[in-house]
C-alpha cells in the first residue's frame, strides 16, 4: 500500500482539488465521480497485483511507470469531463511524472514524457471537438505548451539526477570498503590492531559504568617462528588465514578476534567470567590442534598457547593486557599447547 499511495499522491491530491472546486458548484459531480471511480479502480487493481507478488514477474517490480501512466489516465478523464478541472491539470501532471523521474531510466522517461503530451494535446482535441472548437481552445493549448516544454526539462534534470544517485552509491560503497580496510587485517581479515584497542577502551569503559564483567584472552601460535624459518613466509601466511577462519566459527557472535601483532592474537569476550573465558579458550586451542594442514605442514597440525585474564574494577587497557600476557608466557613455560589464566584478586 505505500508503494501504490505514492506513486497516486498526485491523483489523490489533484482530486481533493477537484472535490473543492466540486463544492464550490465549480465541477460537475460526473467528472469527480468518475475521476473517483478510476482512482480507486487503479489503486484495487496494483494492491492485488503486489499482493499476488505478479510484480516480481516484471524488470521494475515497483511498477513505476504503469503507476504513473495510472496517475495520468485518471488526471486527463477528469480534465476531459470538465474543463474547469484543467485549470489545476498541469501542477499534479509534473507532481505525477517527478515521480517517475528518480526511478525510471533515460528511455522509459523520455516514452512516458511524449505519452502524456500526446495524451494530453488528444484530451484537448477530443473535447473541442465533442463542445466545437471555440476560444477556449487557444487557451487549453497554452496550457499544453507549458507541460510539453516541461516534461523534457524533467526528462533532462531526471538523468541527472540518476547519475548524481549513481555516482552517491559508488561513493558510499568506496567509503565502506575503505573504512573496512582501516579496521581489518589485510591478511587474515581480522579485525587489526587499532580496532582491537577502540573494542577493548568500549568493553572497559561499559565494564566500568555497568558492571558487566568481560575477559581478555592473548593467543599465539606455537613455534611460528621456527615454521617461517623451514617453511617459507608463504607457508605462515596460510596458517594465519587458516587460523582465523576457524577463531571467526568457533567464537560467538558477541566475541570479537583480531590479529594483535605477527603470529599473535586478542580474543574479547565480554559478559564472560574467568571460568568461560577459560572454556571458550581451550575449545578454540582443541579446534586449531584438529585444523588440517597436511598440504603445507609436515606435522600437520599446529598448537595455541593462550593467556586469560578477567577485567578488574578500575583498571586500565595496558594493565588488563599485561596480566593475560603474563598467563601466556606461562602456558608457554609450561610446555605451550595449553591454556593459562590470572586468578581474580
Amino acid at each position: 500500500m505505500q508503494k501504490i499511495s505514492q506513486a497516486n499522491i498526485a491523483s489523490l491530491l489533484y482530486l481533493a482539488t477537484i472535490f473543492v472546486f466540486f463544492q464550490q458548484d465549480q465541477v460537475n459531480p460526473v467528472a469527480f465521480l468518475v475521476g473517483a471511480g478510476t482512482l480507486t479502480f487503479f489503486m484495487l487493481f496494483f494492491f492485488v497485483i503486489f499482493r499476488l507478488q505478479l510484480n516480481t514477474h516484471f524488470y521494475d517490480r515497483s511498477l513505476t511507470f504503469a503507476q504513473v501512466v495510472a496517475s495520468v489516465i485518471t488526471m486527463l478523464s477528469v480534465a476531459y469531463l470538465d474543463r474547469t478541472a484543467q485549470l489545476v491539470l498541469g501542477p499534479f501532471l509534473l507532481i505525477a511524472f517527478s515521480y517517475g523521474t528518480f526511478r525510471l531510466s533515460r528511455s522509459s522517461l523520455t516514452v512516458l514524457a511524449a505519452g502524456t503530451i500526446a495524451g494530453y494535446l488528444a484530451m484537448i482535441l477530443l473535447r473541442s471537438y465533442r463542445e466545437g472548437f471555440g476560444d477556449a481552445l487557444k487557451l487549453d493549448l497554452l496550457q499544453w505548451i507549458v507541460v510539453a516544454l516541461t516534461l523534457p526539462l524533467m526528462v533532462s534534470v531526471g538523468g541527472r539526477i540518476r547519475q548524481l544517485r549513481a555516482t552517491l552509491k559508488l561513493t558510499r560503497r568506496q567509503l565502506q570498503q575503505f573504512e573496512e580496510k582501516a579496521i581489518r587485517d589485510e591478511l587474515t581479515g581480522l579485525y587489526n590492531r587499532r580496532q582491537l584497542q577502540t573494542e577493548l577502551d568500549t568493553a572497559i569503559a561499559r565494564a566500568n559504568s555497568e558492571g558487566i564483567p568481560f575477559c581478555l584472552c592473548l593467543i599465539d601460535v606455537d613455534h611460528f617462528k621456527d615454521i617461517n624459518d623451514k617453511h617459507g613466509h608463504l607457508v605462515g601466511d596460510v596458517i594465519l588465514r587458516e587460523f582465523a577462519r576457524v577463531a571467526l566459527d568457533s567464537i560467538r557472535d558477541s566475541d570479537v578476534i583480531g590479529r594483535y601483532g605477527g603470529d599473535e592474537f586478542m580474543h574479547l569476550l565480554p559478559n564472560t567470567s574467568l571460568k568461560g573465558a577459560v572454556m571458550h579458550a581451550e575449545r578454540l586451542r582443541v579446534y586449531a590442534h584438529f585444523l588440517d594442514l597436511q598440504g603445507v605442514l609436515p606435522q600437520k597440525s599446529i598448537s595455541l598457547s593462550i593467556g586469560v585474564a578477567q577485567f578488574r574494577s578500575g583498571e586500565d587497557a595496558a594493565a588488563l593486557i599485561e596480566r593475560a600476557d603474563t598467563a601466556l608466557y606461562r602456558a608457554k613455560e609450561r610446555g605451550r599447547n595449553r591454556v593459562e589464566w590470572i586468578d581474580e584478586e
